[in-house]
Formats: structure tokens, C-alpha cells, sequence
């Protein structure tokens, strides 16, 4: 998990760095919106810690003009102001946490850890969306150029989302074997033997359409 840290203070950024270097594999540091920007685009980031001020503008606006071809980080804002209406303002626009300085150590590792698990989270939901897209591009070149049953086509669109015959079983309510059968009738309508070809050329076909 990549962090980014935003903060002005040079002693609060070591400090925080060090908090959390048992929390992140790997940990960026900016000490403006500008230093921020540059750090983003050279890197991807799963949770962005930032200061409310900086010396070029608001860490808002980080949020607000964060690129959108790519996923944002779950944001956690720094502020040493304690405004309802400011709080309400991170959470509208879509912070995660807000928490008020002084932060204690214990409280910041916590909630920090909350936003990794909420970043692992968000991961699987656009992993399992992005699975369930491909299924639902691909089904009707399934069933036109290779005969695919609706059956099949149903076991093959859980196998493309959950990967494993287990989950797929427990999802359809059938059996691993009954799902072991829809494959091989699947693997010889499209010509494969493995499900790492079966996965080939569904990245091919989904690249096609």
C-alpha cells in the first residue's frame, strides 16, 4: 500500500512518516500542493494524508482537481481548526476521515490503518465491477460464435468475476463437479485446455468490443 503524505511543517511530516512506516510499504512526502501534484502524477496512491493549509492553497483543492483518469487515494485531512463547518466540507467532497491536530500517535496509526482497509476495499469493489464489465461485453460474441449454452454462459461469467470453482459453486448453488463438467463443455466449444486460456482470450475478445 503506497502512501502520500502532504504537509507543510517539516518536523510534523518526519514525525508522521515515522508513525506510519510500519503501516505502508512505501511512503511520499510533498510539503505543497504543487510538490503534491508532481508526486501524483509520477505515482499512484492508495491513501493521501494532507494538511488543510498549505502555503500554496487549501489541501481541498488536492481532492477537488485530483486527475480523474485514474483512482483517487482514500483522502484523510489534517486541520488545526475545529469548525462543524469546516468538517462537513472534507466529508461532502468526499474525505474519509478528518481528524484535528495535535494528533495523537495512536489515534493517527488507527485511523490510518481504517483508511488502508477502506483503500483494499474500494480495490476489490472497482476489481470485481471491472470483472463483472468484461462478462457482460463478451457474453454475446460467447454465445454467437461459440455456441455457449445460457448455462454456461452463466458459470462463465462467475468464473470470469470470482476466479475460483468453490465460489462459483456457492454462488450458483451447484456442486464443484457440476461446475467442473460447464467448463470442460466450455474449454472444447472455445477451443482452450487451461483456465489461464479461457482468461486469454476473454482479455482478447473484451479488447475487441
Amino acid at each position: 500500500m503506497n502512501l502520500l503524505i502532504v504537509e507543510d511543517e517539516k518536523v510534523l511530516l518526519d514525525k508522521y512518516s515515522d508513525y506510519l512506516k510500519e503501516v505502508f510499504s512505501s511512503i511520499r512526502t510533498a510539503r505543497s500542493k504543487e510538490d503534491a501534484f508532481q508526486l501524483i502524477e509520477e505515482h499512484e496512491f492508495d491513501v493521501a494524508l494532507i494538511d488543510y493549509n498549505l502555503p500554496d492553497g487549501k489541501g481541498l483543492d488536492i481532492l477537488r482537481e485530483y486527475p480523474k483518469n485514474g483512482d483517487a487515494p482514500v483522502f484523510i485531512m489534517l486541520t488545526a481548526y475545529s469548525k462543524e463547518r469546516l468538517a462537513i466540507e472534507c466529508l461532502n467532497i468526499g474525505v474519509y476521515k478528518y481528524l484535528e491536530k495535535p494528533i495523537d500517535k495512536k489515534e493517527l496509526i488507527h485511523t490510518l490503518i481504517e483508511a488502508r482497509e477502506e483503500a483494499s476495499n474500494r480495490d476489490t469493489i472497482r476489481s470485481l465491477k471491472r470483472k463483472f464489465t468484461i462478462s457482460e461485453r463478451v457474453a454475446n460474441v460467447l454465445v454467437e460464435k461459440y455456441q455457449i449454452s445460457n448455462r454456461e454462459l452463466e458459470v462463465l461469467k462467475s468464473i470470469i468475476i470470482h476466479g475460483k470453482n468453490k465460489i462459483v459453486a456457492e454462488k450458483l448453488f451447484i456442486s464443484q463437479g457440476t461446475v467442473r463438467n460447464h467448463l470442460s463443455n466450455i474449454f472444447q466449444k472455445v477451443h482452450v485446455n487451461t483456465k489461464e486460456q479461457l482468461n486469454g482470450l476473454i482479455e482478447d475478445l473484451n479488447s475487441k468490443n
